[in-house]
């Protein structure tokens, strides 16, 4: 997928800082999943954490889909909920789906978590070892390291799994400011801490994903989440690229952008250059194809909302094209192929 002369690599670093590009840079949140048959087979034999702990198993994973479609970027192959488990919080999951923590926040001596940043630095030190890993297998293309943001985590953390509305840390956030702050700072500490030791192993962007962002209202973003996730992304400042995704939609995008990343994945649904005009700025944009267009559409669908996106795009620059969410696990290879043909095309 290289335009001319320019690697992957290069194309992705090009878009980010508003250098002409002859096509967007491509990869696809959570590029590797069931969706794949390769890792289907290597999810059987070892189990998704399995897979997530073990650096070896870990990069391969992410080098699949790279193999497969030629992606711009890879994303290092982890979970969000790591760094509750490095904080002492397990987690499993359930037979029927979802997932379940084997502790929860209650209260603010539960919050009351000691010495997160060291505990990230030792707990975690498989996920840099999976990074370095993919880091020497791909010096051509753009390595993305993640975490989940602290309010996301957190309500995982006091629910105690998964859920739509996730009513009891709502009442928790609400009725124990004290107890949220606490708790929020040890999250914050541990996920700044994680973000360094990723950008140590060789990263080139980093991104926070905030999934439940929807939980909170009109107004309200910047106290409960965006302060906290513009702390992680501070203390990455001028040594990676940093990305925030959150559902939020083009109405709620200046509370997002108040983060202050170099870019935003923008979630399906919204016009990417509506939210252009609306928020003038020095910011890039990711996505947003829909993730079930890769299911449930034809690959000429695809190819042709894709180009839509792309030639949207083009009066303003800096994207990365990208889904609006993750990829779903009925996603049609013939699909996401005919997607990479078409942004390699440049539209």
């Amino acid at each position: 997928m290289d335009a001319a002369n320019t690697t992957p690599r290069q194309l992705f670093l090009d878009a980010c800082d508003g250098r002409p590009t002859a096509r967007p840079p491509l990869w696809i949140m959570r590029q590797a999943g069931r969706y794949l048959p390769e890792y289907r087979e290597l999810k059987e034999k070892r189990g998704f954490l399995g897979i997530v702990k073990t650096p070896e198993l870990a990069a391969e994973a992410a080098m699949q889909p790279i193999r497969r479609f030629g992606f711009d970027c890879a994303i290092a192959f982890s979970d969000i909920l790591t760094i509750p488990e490095a904080l002492g919080f397990p987690y499993r999951f359930k037979d029927g789906g979802g997932i379940e923590m084997e502790r929860t926040v209650k209260n603010k001596s539960d919050a009351e978590i000691g010495s997160p940043r060291e505990r990230a630095r030792e707990k975690l030190g498989y996920v840099a070892e999976n990074i370095k890993i993919l880091r020497s297998q791909l010096p051509d293309r753009a390595v993305f390291g993640f975490c989940g943001a602290p309010f996301t985590l957190a309500a995982y953390m006091v629910e105690g799994g998964g859920s739509k509305t996730f009513p009891k840390f709502s009442e928790f956030a609400k009725n124990s400011p004290k107890a949220f702050g606490t708790l929020m700072e040890a999250l914050c500490e541990a996920a700044e801490e994680y973000a360094l030791m990723q950008a140590e192993c060789g990263i080139d962007a980093f991104q926070i994903f905030d999934s439940n962002a929807l939980l909170i209202p009109d107004g309200d973003y910047w106290e409960l989440s965006g302060k906290w996730n513009a702390r992680i992304l501070g203390a990455l400042k001028g040594r990676v690229k940093t990305f925030l995704f959150t559902p939020l939609g083009a109405d709620r995008f200046h509370e997002t952008a108040a983060a202050g990343a170099d870019a935003y994945s923008v979630y399906t649904g919204n016009d990417l250059a509506a939210i252009r005009r609306a928020n003038p700025g020095d910011y890039a944009l990711q996505g947003n194809l829909d993730p079930m267009l890769l299911s449930r559409a034809s690959p000429a669908e695809v190819a042709e909302r894709a180009r839509e996106i792309i030639a949207s795009q083009k009066p303003f620059g800096r994207h990365i094209f990208n889904l609006g969410h993750g990829i779903l696990p009925d996603a049609k290879i013939e699909n996401v192929e005919a997607l990479c043909a078409a942004v390699s095309e440049g539209a």
